[in-house]
């Protein structure tokens, strides 16, 4: 009976969101014995993957931080680098692709050449 009360107030926290940042990637698991006497329930952060969406949510941190301190000129280049970057997300996760396979493959000329184009879309 707690188990079902602890699962109903875990889902009311977890539904409300204003305790878990939209960013980060929270999981509610259970944990249930094999004879049943032991059960638990508790939240677990995944974490995230870098990635190209993590990129423009840490320069948005950036571009915050700078617009509270009045810090405009660096404000200025975070937001243009956002406004990149969003622009040509899918192009660099397609070209992230084919620098993983070269670099699996040992290719490393043509790893360089996606590396600098991946640099330039940023």
């Amino acid at each position: 009976m707690f188990h079902n009360d602890f699962n109903k107030f875990l889902d009311e926290i977890f539904g409300m969101n204003r305790f878990f940042d939209s960013k980060t990637n929270w999981e509610k698991r259970t944990y249930n014995s094999n004879d049943g006497s032991i059960s638990f329930t508790y939240m677990t952060n995944k974490g995230n993957d870098l990635n190209e969406n993590d990129e423009i949510y840490l320069l948005k941190q950036k571009l915050d931080e700078c617009v509270e301190s009045q810090n405009f000129e660096d404000a200025v280049k975070y937001r243009d680098k956002i406004k990149k970057l969003e622009k040509n997300k899918e192009k660099v996760s397609k070209l992230n692709e084919e620098l993983k396979s070269c670099i699996e493959n040992q290719d490393f000329e043509k790893a360089i050449e996606l590396r600098d184009k991946i640099k330039s879309l940023k």
